[in-house]
This record gives structure tokens, sequence and C-alpha cells, in this order.
């Protein structure tokens, strides 16, 4: 045989393999069906595979090879996210500690490096707040230091603003790896016998028969059988019809915002001259910038080295529909204003550094009214867990746990009331969810 016929019968092989495994999931009925394999998503199904005698399938579709070629996307989808424990904000101080926690543990069991601790300063304009988040981490224990007036002796190379107020978090701090994340909570759920099916859901319906609960349809066709189900989708959920049958005419209430990053890339030694610079979470303004993150020098997959900075709510913008969301993605080029912001702020908080090129890109982060996550029960059997809040990343891991026991076990064993984190509903609109 030549190398194009043996060519077609290795993928034959492969559709008729993954043709045959669809229909054996379609034949089973599924404890749970979580929706969504992203972040949160991807940590439910892990948590639930944990559980006694449960059937776990986790549907979503995989990181796409071209933008240009799909309308589902996910924040996941960087090499690079912050994580730290102090905010003065108590549910995602709460969440945070506990995801963060638990990461090396997911990281001995799947032997998938995610944390790279570099510690995070906390750069502040408001003294007050300063003060303040100084004193949340002495009322928790979470060795934050002032060292507003040290903070050169221990990073020379940095530069700071005029009269800033420094908050240092050197434990349990740094950045990780989101696709890292998720690839280690679905290695680990599979371990433990979870499904995976890389689909798009279209729907959930309710089933017709006394043997199932819920039906979760894909776009292309497939149809799985369960009795609990947990949607998981990120802003998707805002925008995709997968509550016509729970809440007719209504969506999840979520405000889509704009997030445009600057990747500055550097030479592998210039990246070896700041092996010791920190992560920050910036709150002080530059320019036309009122703040904004700063995660240190990373190697991508292209095999270059890139510091890579973030805004806060400056220019910021929201999306409200499929087609708007899907375009902003196919740019990835983000606000080019503001990755020219950003590279300005870089360069004067980082004195001499030799960058070789810059370019920027964009993601959606996903907000609720009241800036808590949603995690709740819609319909019997039907859970969601929504609204990462520009938090998704370092929290993703408790967030899936919290939403799986209060799916599966109706239990909520969490420091965060648990009416703080209860959905809120908005009308659809003809051109959102479509």
């Amino acid at each position: 045989m030549d190398c194009k016929t043996v060519s077609r019968l290795r993928l034959y092989d492969s559709w008729l393999k993954a043709r045959t495994m669809i229909l054996i999931m379609e034949e089973k009925v599924f404890d749970l069906v979580v929706v969504g394999a992203g972040l949160m998503g991807s940590a439910a199904a892990f948590h639930a595979s944990q559980l006694s005698k449960i059937s776990v399938c986790l549907v979503g579709p995989p990181e796409p090879k071209n933008r240009q070629e799909v309308e589902i996307f996910g924040c996941w989808h960087d090499e690079g996210r912050v994580y730290y424990r102090i905010s003065p904000l108590h549910t995602w101080q709460v969440v945070s500690s506990r995801s963060i926690e638990r990461l090396a543990n997911l990281e001995e069991l799947t032997g998938i490096k995610i944390c790279t601790k570099t510690g995070c300063i906390h750069i502040y304009k408001d003294k007050k707040k300063h003060e303040e988040n100084i004193e949340v981490s002495r009322q928790l224990d979470l060795e934050g230091q002032d060292i507003s007036h040290t903070w050169k002796n221990i990073f020379p190379f940095l530069n700071m603003p005029e009269g800033a107020s420094i908050c240092y978090e050197e434990k349990c701090a740094g950045h990780l790896n989101p696709r890292r994340l998720v690839e280690a909570h679905q290695k680990a759920a599979q371990l433990a016998g979870t499904h995976l099916l890389k689909e798009i859901v279209m729907t959930v319906r309710p089933s017709e028969t006394m043997m199932h609960r819920w039906e979760v349809v894909t776009e292309s066709g497939t149809v799985l059988q369960c009795q609990q189900v947990l949607v998981a989708t990120g802003g998707y959920a805002a925008l995709k019809p997968l509550f016509q049958h729970v809440k007719p005419g209504f969506v999840p209430k979520l405000e889509l915002r704009t997030q445009t990053v600057a990747f500055l890339q550097i030479s592998e030694e210039e990246a070896h001259r700041l092996w010791r610079m920190p992560c920050m979470v910036i709150r002080h303004p530059f320019k036309n910038l009122d703040g904004g993150y700063v995660v240190p020098p990373i190697k991508y997959p292209d095999g270059k080295w890139y510091v890579k900075m973030g805004h806060g709510r400056a220019y910021e913008e929201t999306r409200s529909s499929l087609a708007e969301v899907t375009h902003w993605y196919q740019q990835q080029s983000g606000v080019p204003e503001c990755v020219q912001q950003l590279t300005q702020y870089l360069k004067y908080l980082l004195p001499g550094l030799k960058v070789e090129s810059v370019c920027g890109d964009g993601c959606l982060t996903s907000h609720t009214p009241n800036g808590e996550p949603y995690i709740d029960i819609v319909a019997e059997g039907f859970g969601v867990v929504l609204g990462g809040n520009g938090y998704g990343a370092k929290c993703s891991e408790e967030l899936g746990r919290l939403s799986v026991h209060l799916t599966l076990l109706g239990e909520w064993d969490s420091d965060v009331p648990r009416e703080r984190v209860r959905i809120i509903w908005e009308a659809e609109t003809v051109n959102k969810v479509h």
C-alpha cells in the first residue's frame, strides 16, 4: 500500500474508534455530565470522579489550532496567570486560598507542572487600600509584608511609581499555567474513570423517560443521558441556548468584558537576568491605564520568552453576542492602543528591558452584577458554576469542588455564605443567544 492509502486507513481507524466510544456513551446513563471542559468544568469533573460510584462525562471542545475555524474559545488558552491569596474581597480570598493549597497535590497526582512560585507584589496608589490588604493578610496569617520603603533592596531591577504602597506576598503566590491546569484536572478525572467528549454542547433538555432526568445534546447530534448536569461554560452560558428548557426566555446575567494583553518578547539571557522577578498586581495609574498585572518571563510553546502585561478596567469593552465574541478572539490582537500603553508601563517598571518584539492578543472575562461567582441549582439535578470575574484561573479548583458537592450531594461546605453565590437571570435578547 502507498503512503496515502496507509494515511487514509489510519484516519478511518481513528474515526471508527471515536465513533464507537460515542455510541457507548450514548447508551450509558451518567450520574453527572459536566458541560464545559475549561478551567471550572475540568476541575468539577475531577472532583466528581473522586466521589464513590459516580459515573462522569466531561463535554467540551479542545483548544483550537486555528481560531479562524471555530466560534468557541477559552481564556485558559495561555501559559501564564497570576495567582495569590491576599484580597479584600472575602469570597475570592477564601476560594483562591482553598484552590492554591491543593494544586501541589494535583501536580503530584498527575506529574504535570502547573505552578511557578515567584511571589507577588501588590502595588497601590491608595495607601488606605494597601493598609486594608496588610490587615487582611495579618488577620488570616497570609504573611504579606509591607515593603513600601524596602522594595529596592529586594528587587533592584524594578522601578516603582512615585509614592506607591507595596505589599509583598512571598509565599503561595506566583503564576500558574492554565493550559496545564486544565490538562491535569482532565488527566486525573480520566484516571478515575471519567469519559471525555470533545464536542460543543448545543442544549440541555429534560428526558422524556423515567430512566434518566436530563439529556445533553451536542452540535454534532450526540445525545448524552444523565441524572445530573453541571454547566460550566463561562461567558458562553449567556450566548448559547443551554437553559431554554429550565428558564425559558432567560439567560444568566453575565457581562462579557474584553481583555487585552501585551507580550514583550525578550532573549533567554534577558529572561535569566530577571529570574527573581515576582508577579505584580498593580492598582496604580499610568497614562491612560488605571493599573494592571504582570507575569514574569515565561517560555512559550513557540520556544520564545515573553513578559506579559494585562490592564485593569481601562480599555475594557463589553461584547454581547456570539458574533461579537468570535470576532474579538479571531482578531488575535486586542486593542492596539492598549498594547502600546501596556508596553510603555512595563518598560517603566523594568528599566533597561531589552525587548525584541511586541505583540498583542485578547480574551474575555465574564462578570456577575455583584462580583460573586454563580454556584447554584437552577432545576432539580441541574447545577451551574459560572462567573470567574477575572479570578477564574486561580480559583477554579475550589469553584469546581463546591459546585460538584452542591449538585451531586446537596452539600455546601465553605466559609462563603451560600446566599452570596445565587444565580441572577436576565431576559435574553434576539441577537445575544444565537
